[in-house]
Protein backbone atom coordinates (compact mmCIF):
# COMPACT_ATOMS: atom_id res chain seq x y z
CA UNK A 1 0.00 0.00 0.00
CA UNK A 2 1.22 3.68 -0.93
CA UNK A 3 -0.13 5.70 1.75
CA UNK A 4 0.77 8.93 -0.53
CA UNK A 5 -1.47 8.98 -3.66
CA UNK A 6 -0.98 12.30 -5.56
CA UNK A 7 -3.10 13.56 -7.73
CA UNK A 8 -1.58 14.10 -11.28
CA UNK A 9 -0.94 18.25 -10.84
CA UNK A 10 0.39 17.81 -7.42
CA UNK A 11 2.65 15.36 -8.65
CA UNK A 12 3.54 17.22 -11.46
CA UNK A 13 4.69 20.13 -9.06
CA UNK A 14 6.16 17.73 -7.32
CA UNK A 15 8.74 16.78 -9.91
CA UNK A 16 9.48 20.42 -10.76
CA UNK A 17 9.75 21.36 -7.33
CA UNK A 18 12.41 18.67 -7.74
CA UNK A 19 14.48 19.45 -10.77
CA UNK A 20 14.08 23.30 -9.62
CA UNK A 21 15.97 21.54 -6.33
CA UNK A 22 18.71 19.88 -8.08
CA UNK A 23 19.44 22.73 -10.33
CA UNK A 24 19.98 25.31 -7.91
CA UNK A 25 21.55 23.48 -4.92
CA UNK A 26 23.27 20.93 -6.82
CA UNK A 27 23.74 22.38 -10.11
CA UNK A 28 22.58 18.96 -11.30
CA UNK A 29 20.07 18.75 -14.72
CA UNK A 30 17.40 16.45 -13.34
CA UNK A 31 15.49 15.19 -16.24
CA UNK A 32 11.77 14.54 -15.72
CA UNK A 33 11.22 10.72 -15.64
CA UNK A 34 14.46 10.90 -13.23
CA UNK A 35 12.72 13.01 -11.28
CA UNK A 36 9.34 11.37 -10.92
CA UNK A 37 11.60 8.12 -10.35
CA UNK A 38 13.57 10.05 -7.31
CA UNK A 39 9.87 11.38 -6.11
CA UNK A 40 8.34 7.21 -6.30
CA UNK A 41 11.61 6.71 -4.72
CA UNK A 42 10.81 9.14 -1.70
CA UNK A 43 7.72 8.43 -1.70
CA UNK A 44 7.76 4.89 -0.60
CA UNK A 45 10.44 5.41 1.72
CA UNK A 46 9.54 8.88 3.51
CA UNK A 47 5.87 8.51 2.89
CA UNK A 48 5.15 5.96 5.17
CA UNK A 49 7.38 7.61 7.99
CA UNK A 50 5.55 10.63 7.48
CA UNK A 51 1.70 9.09 7.17
CA UNK A 52 2.83 6.98 10.53
CA UNK A 53 3.70 10.46 12.33
CA UNK A 54 0.56 11.64 11.19
CA UNK A 55 -1.37 8.37 12.71
CA UNK A 56 0.77 8.80 16.03
CA UNK A 57 -0.20 12.94 16.39
CA UNK A 58 -3.70 12.39 15.48
CA UNK A 59 -3.59 9.36 17.84
CA UNK A 60 -2.28 11.74 20.95
CA UNK A 61 -4.91 14.64 19.85
CA UNK A 62 -7.93 12.35 20.28
CA UNK A 63 -6.50 10.93 23.18
CA UNK A 64 -6.14 14.14 25.02
CA UNK A 65 -9.79 15.04 23.82
CA UNK A 66 -11.24 12.22 25.47
CA UNK A 67 -9.23 12.77 28.37
CA UNK A 68 -10.77 16.38 28.32
CA UNK A 69 -14.32 14.72 27.42
CA UNK A 70 -13.66 12.35 30.33
CA UNK A 71 -13.48 15.49 32.81
CA UNK A 72 -16.30 17.16 31.80
CA UNK A 73 -18.47 14.05 32.37
CA UNK A 74 -17.12 13.75 35.93
CA UNK A 75 -18.18 16.90 36.19
CA UNK A 76 -21.57 17.05 35.77
CA UNK A 77 -22.48 14.16 37.90
CA UNK A 78 -24.92 14.60 40.59
CA UNK A 79 -24.55 13.71 44.03
CA UNK A 80 -26.59 10.38 44.83
CA UNK A 81 -27.73 9.74 48.22
CA UNK A 82 -28.00 6.11 47.99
Amino acid sequence: MNPVDLTKEQREALVEALQEYSEQEMDQDLGQFEAGFLLDFMLQRLGTLCYNKGLEDARVAILGRMELATEVVYEMEQPCDL
